[in-house]
């Protein structure tokens, strides 16, 4: 671990290199091609923000129509490269090699499902899908169905319950605003190392993420890092001054807690994940359980009722991230080591001797020999013989600041 402590530094120093020359450089129209996709109900805003944090970047957004785009700001037309049109179709999705799906307002048809999934077969890609909570406000729990449609279609660990999450501790003046700790497992860390408040993400009104552990049971990782599935790292969590807070219930029209049920003492306090990513082959996926852009106020917040938060910066870090990873400049790779084990065998021989004595008769003795005979055995991989290799990490991307976001 005293290697990976030295390579932070060296990370942020790339970091800063690469914003100078991103300042300098025009948009690379061969880089990696982000995709943003407004064809579900999204707002746009936080959009140009995001657009910002990576200029050698080619972005796309993605509507359903024409009447969609006269909803769209002419800032955030102005700073993407182009518009596609039909919503998350294979032939939208060709070229693209980081999908961002912000807070749903409407499911993903069985056709997007299946293009999505085909598209992450592709090579290297990257997702980043986000919720919500289930408070009333939405109206319904769908940003957490659509959420679920997309990991479950690419076979992640990960899931959102169908919960909110209330923060007494880390929040912007009342619990539900809470204030997301951005606390990454390795080798994630370097996403909190600079950042000028100490890690700290607006999740307005957020849900709270699980994992589903090897033995197909949900767990939060945090409680129960035993548990947690290979691959899987959590990027940012709520205090343990935390709570699961259930306002839809099958009762009143909406669906129940899968996991963090209110009434269960065992689940129901945190800290809970916010935000997780898994790796898997070639495919990153993150998951959070508020959005990055659109939503009542997203994570690209730079202030929230007077809590200063690291939102623009630690977005961009992470969409750099995911577009690095597409290239094959960040990789994180599982790899197996070989462990040796002894294993001692106790095999009973019976070993059957006549003799035959100068006596009238003949007997026969039987006399049973114990040989311990011992063999090494190769065992390759299993749990807790794998170690995480960080092979490589150029971020190339601007995190540039955003204009205040209006308070609500």
């Amino acid at each position: 671990m005293g290697a990976s402590r030295l390579f932070i530094p060296a990370v942020i120093a790339l970091l800063l290199v690469a914003s100078t020359v991103s300042a300098l450089t025009p948009a690379a129209q061969e880089g990696p091609v982000i995709a943003v996709d407004l064809s579900h109900g999204q707002p746009d805003e936080g959009v140009e923000t995001i657009i910002a944090s990576c200029g050698g970047c080619r972005w796309i957004l993605i509507l359903l129509d024409e009447a969609q785009r006269e909803a769209v700001r002419a800032e955030v037309l102005e700073a993407a490269d182009e518009v596609r049109l039909g919503g998350l179709t294979p032939e939208n999705l060709s070229d693209v090699d980081v999908l961002l799906i912000g807070q749903a307002t409407s499911l993903l048809s069985a056709d997007e499902v299946e293009a999505i999934r085909q598209w992450a077969s592709q090579g290297r890609k990257a997702v980043w899908v986000a919720g919500d909570s289930d408070y009333p406000a939405q109206g319904s729990e769908i940003a957490q169905q659509a959420v679920n449609q997309v990991l479950e279609a690419l076979g992640s660990s990960i899931r959102i319950d169908y919960v909110s999450v209330e923060d007494y501790t880390s929040n912007a003046g009342r619990s539900y605003r809470v204030v997301g700790v951005v606390d990454p497992d390795p080798p994630f860390t370097f996403l909190k190392q600079g950042l000028p408040n100490g890690g700290k993400v607006l999740f307005h009104g957020p849900g709270a993420l699980y994992a589903i552990g090897a033995n197909g049971e949900p767990v939060n990782p945090l409680k129960k890092p035993e548990l947690k599935p290979e691959g899987v790292y959590v990027i940012v969590r709520t205090t343990e001054d935390s709570k699961s807070v259930e306002h839809q219930t099958a009762e009143t029209g909406g669906l129940s807690a899968v996991y963090y049920d209110p009434l269960n003492d065992e689940v129901n306090t945190g800290p809970f994940p916010l935000m997780m990513a898994e790796i898997k082959g070639n495919l990153m996926i993150v998951a959070s359980s508020e959005t990055m852009y659109g939503g009542y106020e997203p994570m690209t917040a730079p202030e929230y009722y007077g809590v200063a938060l690291d939102g623009p910066e630690f977005v961009g870090r992470v969409v750099s991230t995911m577009a690095a990873f597409t290239t094959g400049l960040f990789i994180v790779s599982v790899v197996e080591r070989e462990v040796t084990v002894t294993v001692t065998q106790t095999e009973k021989q019976v070993l059957t001797e006549t003799v035959t004595e100068t006596v009238k008769e003949t007997v026969t003795r039987e006399n049973t020999v114990t040989m311990t005979v011992t063999t090494t055995t190769t065992v390759s991989g299993g749990p807790g013989t794998t170690t995480l290799v960080v092979a490589g990490i150029i971020i190339a991307a601007a995190i540039v600041a955003a204009a205040l976001i209006l308070r609500r």
